[in-house]
């Protein structure tokens, strides 16, 4: 272990040194927003990206995605180089995760750089909340590599967020700033969401077309069930599979997309049951009836819909024990939370109480709805003067 740490402090040093005389230029209005999230721009970031050339044209937008995991470390070096140009020269660092040169240099005195988390929530714990456990690094990895520092502002959706946000990013409520994610406009206009063809036409005529597509009756509710990502496990769907069977529901299964290897044998299909890589969950979630999920901030997400939400957490105490959770459904929201298929079918059959999910929505996005990427790209704006 002397030596990794010895070699990462030997790679950082090496970086600050190649990143010194790149800032010897001046800053401009440039707004820089990198991502390891995939190697394409997320929802949030095209959104944001949009706003910002079609109403502050005289600010450079520079998009920079590239999923680390789809390259070696030396490989990924090349794109860091290319991140720390950029930066050098940027009144606004823009990131959706932790970012190794956002992070570990010091920028520019009139550079901010802006954290807007890759989700609406933290229902998992992540960052200094994880060190030590399976899911996290050491401390000595997280001090070598500045894990989360050099935030200027935190983007935060509410309270509750934010004090979670403070402990996983080791940081003080000050930088937090109150807004939402671009996404959330999608999401409450979901017909931008739906594919081209479809956008005119509507959500009804979508969710025909997908009952075509998928041969499901029109007249059944279909239960979308959003599992989060379990590094190295299956997922398991012998429980929701119970809770739907011999049911007039459909339930459409969608896999994470970090989850891109997962196998399904021929048992884990029956007649109500599509699992579908074709389409996204956001497109989904604009044509369900109801919405089951466990760990992810999507359930934050779907509860912006209206539609019932459930939880099935059949395996939450490993779950606790190995990544860690904000946010106990079992507690918070015991009335439509599960940990067994016949729990959750028992409880999609009872009366739903909206206005308990009305209150579970304003804890979790507690800011102004009405446009969120016009929201986020004024701030982001105002920075680069």
């Amino acid at each position: 272990m002397g030596i990794k740490y010895a070699v990462l402090k030997i790679a950082v040093g090496a970086m600050r040194v190649i990143y010194a005389p790149m800032k010897l230029q001046r800053t401009k209005k440039k707004v820089v927003i990198v991502s390891r999230q995939s190697n394409k721009p997320s929802m949030d970031i095209r959104l944001i990206e949009r706003y910002l050339k079609e109403n502050y044209p005289d600010i450079e937008c520079v998009v920079l995605c590239r999923y680390l995991d789809n390259l070696n470390p030396v490989a990924y070096l090349g794109e860091v180089l290319k991140q720390m140009k950029h930066m050098a020269s940027g009144r606004v660092i823009l990131i959706d995760g932790y970012c190794i040169a956002a992070s570990i240099l010091k920028h520019q005195k009139n550079t901010s750089v802006v954290q807007m988390w890759h989700a609406l929530a933290a229902i998992k714990k992540f960052g200094y909340e994880t060190i030590g456990k399976p899911s996290g690094h050491s401390r000595e990895v997280a001090e070598i590599m500045c894990m989360h520092r050099n935030y200027d502002y935190v983007i935060c959706p509410s309270e509750a967020t934010g004090k979670n946000y403070c402990r996983c990013f080791d940081i003080g409520e000050e930088k937090l700033k109150f807004l939402a994610l671009p996404r959330v406009d999608e999401i409450l206009r979901p017909n931008t969401i739906l594919p081209e063809e479809y956008r005119a036409k509507g959500i009804g005529a979508f969710r025909e077309a997908l009952c075509r597509e998928y041969g499901i009756d029109e007249k059944s509710e279909i239960v979308l069930y959003v599992p989060t990502f379990r590094k190295g496990k299956d997922i398991e769907l012998d429980g929701i599979k119970e809770a739907v069977k011999n049911t007039d529901f459909t339930l459409v299964v969608k896999v994470h997309p970090v989850f891109k290897d997962v196998q399904f044998t021929e048992d884990d299909y029956c007649e109500n049951i599509i699992v579908d890589w074709k389409y996204s969950s956001y497109q989904w979630l604009s044509v369900c009836d109801r919405i089951v999920t466990d760990y992810s901030a999507l359930g934050v997400e779907a509860a912006l819909t209206g539609k019932p939400l459930y939880y099935y957490v059949y395996d939450i105490e490993e779950y606790r024990a190995n990544v860690g959770l904000n946010f106990n459904p079992l507690e918070e929201l015991p009335e439509v939370s599960a940990l067994t298929g016949a729990e959750l079918r028992t409880i999609l059959y009872k009366e739903y109480d909206y206005n308990r999910l009305k209150a579970f929505r304003g804890k979790y996005v507690s800011v102004n709805t009405d446009d969120c990427t016009r929201d986020l790209g004024n701030f982001v704006a105002g920075l680069t003067e």
